[in-house]
């Protein structure tokens, strides 16, 4: 059907949808474009990096790291499944695929989206308890532990975020969340307290929650530093009691303190790094939670949403960035993997942070 009527936005273009169509010059559409591709690239490489430098390095292969390399494939899915098709979208303001994967898409948006909350509060609390209590770490932070998390991560975000499949049935969706606009544009009308509850409440919820577990790690992690500063032997004593080994002073308790120095300086190296992370997803994504809040009360608003909703979206790529710059161990992997320079058993089990 042609909506194409005096005073209607929408419109036939590009063969046949009926959608408003860009407002972009055709330069300025291909400059957007070379842009946008640009992050999506690296969004897919950068995260394939990580993903294969903690499959391959038996040094990152810690419970942290695994959590870490969950959020990668979360982030590269971003850029294979979401960002791709947001771009057309935003750039020609037409949705050229079928009408199901536009429903679709929605989901699968909100649900990586969600799922990379849910990531960094898991990360969170595996840096909480490693640094804020050390000792039952290895109790507290098990093989089944890391599995609950990354099934709360995935299973849990896809059902949470279910609601949005409403869409599909125009019965079950009238009056909380209907497609709208024009009939090939994939825009969506969402009630604010569906979305509140959906959207804004786990992202809120979560960087309050995260907050204040980082303040705590901050805390607690400079009395660490102040007591490794000071020469302090008595928390490496208890971790070789912990551990079944007999200390007592001397040599073997020598020995623990630098066993206990070096644990708890790689443990701050990673929460700094994954704390990183989670300032940056959280600061990305801020702008848009922001302006969905006050987006019901104003009109004529989408370019700047799609502004938004892009900041968020390069959270996925600078992570890479991130590791590189901040953890050394990864820096020296990515490097070997770039070089092709890693396929040798000896790589495998490379002491990382020492090359």
């Amino acid at each position: 059907m042609d909506n194409s009527t005096t005073g209607s936005p929408c419109s036939l273009h590009y063969e046949y949808y009926n959608c408003t169509g860009p407002s972009l010059s055709e330069e300025d559409r291909a400059l957007t474009l070379a842009i946008i591709i640009f992050f999506i690239i690296a969004t897919i490489l950068g995260n394939l990096l990580i993903i294969v430098a903690i499959a391959f390095f038996r040094q990152l292969q810690t419970h942290a790291n695994t959590l870490a390399l969950s959020l990668a494939v979360s982030d590269l899915l971003i850029g294979l499944l979401i960002m791709p098709f947001s771009m057309m979208h935003a750039i020609y303001e037409c949705w050229f695929y079928a009408s199901f994967f536009c429903h679709l898409h929605y989901f699968l948006d909100y649900t990586l989206t969600t799922s990379s909350i849910i990531h960094l509060g898991c990360i969170a609390y595996d840096r909480y308890v490693a640094i804020c209590d050390p000792l039952r770490y290895p109790t507290r932070v098990t093989d089944r532990t890391v599995a609950v998390m990354l099934v709360l991560c995935w299973i849990g975000a896809a059902i949470f975020t279910t609601p949005t499949l409403l869409s599909l049935s125009p019965t079950l969706s009238r009056g909380t969340i209907e497609r709208g606009g024009c009939p090939d544009s994939c825009m969506f009308t969402v009630d604010l307290g569906l979305h509140f509850a959906y959207g804004m409440c786990p992202y809120f919820l979560s960087m309050f929650i995260i907050l204040l577990i980082y303040s705590k790690i901050y805390r607690v992690a400079r009395r660490q530093a102040r007591r490794v500063t000071a020469g302090v032997p008595i928390h490496a004593q208890r971790v070789e009691v912990a551990n079944g080994a007999s200390s007592g002073g001397g040599r073997d308790g020598d020995e623990a303190a630098k066993r206990w120095k070096s644990t708890m300086k790689r443990e701050h190296n990673a929460a700094k790094t994954l704390g990183s992370i989670i300032g940056c997803f959280m600061l990305s994504w801020l702008p848009y939670y922001i302006l969905v809040i006050v987006f019901p009360f104003y009109k004529n608003t989408s370019t700047a949403y799609e502004v938004v909703c892009w900041i968020g979206y390069i959270s996925s790529t600078v992570n890479p960035i991130l590791y590189a710059s901040i953890n050394r161990p990864f820096r020296t992997a990515f490097g070997r993997i770039l070089r092709l320079d890693f396929f040798s058993a000896e790589a495998r089990h490379l002491e990382l942070s020492k090359h």
